[in-house]
């Protein structure tokens, strides 16, 4: 048995699981250089699942900002990746902490996350979209293959639809990818819907055979929607009735459910409360005196209740998304702010954003952190290169010295 040792007698080795298990990250990642038991402890499934789920291990919020700047004629996006503190003091600005800043990024395009502390990252580089898994604790990053899309066939590209999640059965993240072309033939032009899964233990893709049919309109999640195995969409036909998509992570079988009873007029989008698939529901048409209501789902029946009704007193607004189960994030549409709104106390918290209008490219999330692996077997796990990886993932442009200089 491994243990440390004072003067008198050595620590039992349940009380030194119980003190790793409430260590950070960081702190865990250099512990394992303290001996082979340590660095096998650390690494093993069992410890980071636990480590994971800890009661000291608490959700925090996790904003992406994108914005963009135009030197001379062209455009310059930058990314910066913001952690707030756990606790958040109502009326009182959270300080920030950059997780990872890009300045002069060419190609971000967007974020989807996290599962398990993990993100799904994408970029549009010569027409033809990349992703990458990246871990901000560990300071992980892998990107990933090509997938077996043959693009040139078609007539262009329509949309795409990402789910990351975890197989339980054979411990595996996996990244489902849904995509739409535009076809083209003598009697005009059709979507076609074709869908592939990654493996993160073999880094490879495959085809799916999937039933979407091409008239459906999936809807990006407000949060990663994966659950016990499961990825989920919301999902709108041209009835423009709601319904639930889903991939099944270890059958890789999609699947469709009934959603929730909500006018079809009205706005939804799914994300994740308190362990369950939530769906927030509201009216688009009225930003000023907006209700919102959360609903939840049963995931044995499949059926939804609805638990909480939000009607926020602030200025015109659009949500982005839940936090603490019932607290909610806005953003202000004529001040362009990120808040939080607390629907108890009607407290209202300037978050210290202010959002780009000309571009889409704000995602708040609830962050923890995780010691999950992205990278199997002898691959170099390149933590200490990790934003170098990333910084080459996303092709970071150079400064211009006419620039620089102008601005000394």
């Amino acid at each position: 048995m491994t243990t440390i040792m004072d003067d008198r007698r050595p620590f039992p080795e349940d009380l030194i699981l119980d003190i790793l298990l409430r260590l950070p990250v960081e702190s865990l990642l250099r512990f394992k250089c303290v001996c082979k038991h340590w660095y096998a402890l650390i690494k093993s499934p069992s410890f980071i699942e636990k480590h994971f789920h800890h009661k000291n291990n608490r959700a925090r919020l996790l904003v992406c900002n994108l914005k963009v700047a135009h030197e001379g004629h062209v455009p310059v996006k930058s990314v910066v990746f913001s952690l707030f503190p756990e606790k958040i003091v109502p009326g009182v600005t959270p300080e920030q902490k950059t997780l990872l800043h890009l300045p002069r990024v060419s190609d971000f395009t967007c974020v989807a996350g996290p599962v398990d502390g993990l993100f799904l990252v994408q970029k549009k580089f010569y027409g033809d979209v990349h992703l990458g898994l990246w871990n901000p604790a560990s300071r992980e990053f892998r990107p990933l293959p090509p997938a077996p899309f043959d693009i040139e066939d078609f007539f262009s590209d329509h949309d795409h639809k990402f789910g990351l999640g975890f197989d339980l059965l054979t411990q595996d993240y996996k990244v489902v990818w849904i995509r739409v072309f535009w076809d083209e033939d003598g009697q005009g032009v059709y979507p076609c819907v074709f869908a592939c899964v990654y493996s993160s233990c073999n880094n490879s893709w495959k085809n799916l055979t999937t039933e979407i049919p091409s008239s459906c309109t999936l809807s990006a999640p407000l949060d990663a929607t994966s659950l016990n195995g499961v990825y989920y969409w919301l999902s709108r036909g041209l009835d423009e009735i709601y319904s639930i998509r889903s991939f099944d992570m270890g059958t890789e079988q999609f699947g469709e459910m009934q959603g929730p009873n909500i006018p079809s007029k009205h706005w939804g989008a799914l994300t994740l409360r308190g362990g369950s698939l939530a769906m927030l529901a509201g009216d688009p048409g009225k930003p000023m005196t907006s209700i919102y209501d959360v609903w939840i789902m049963n995931q044995e029946e499949g059926s939804w209740s609805k638990v909480l009704t939000v009607q926020p007193h602030i200025d015109a607004h659009w949500p982005r998304n839940i936090w603490e189960n019932d607290k909610m994030v806005f953003e202000i549409n004529e001040t362009s702010q990120l808040v939080l709104y607390d629907p108890i106390t009607r407290e209202v918290t300037d978050l210290g954003f202010q959002l780009d209008l000309s571009i889409a490219g704000c995602w708040v999330f609830n962050y923890k952190e995780s010691l999950a692996p992205i990278k199997r077997g002898n691959e170099s796990q390149g933590q200490d290169n990790a934003v170098e990886q990333i910084e080459h993932f996303f092709h970071i442009l150079p400064i211009d010295p006419q620039t620089s200089d102008d601005s000394d």
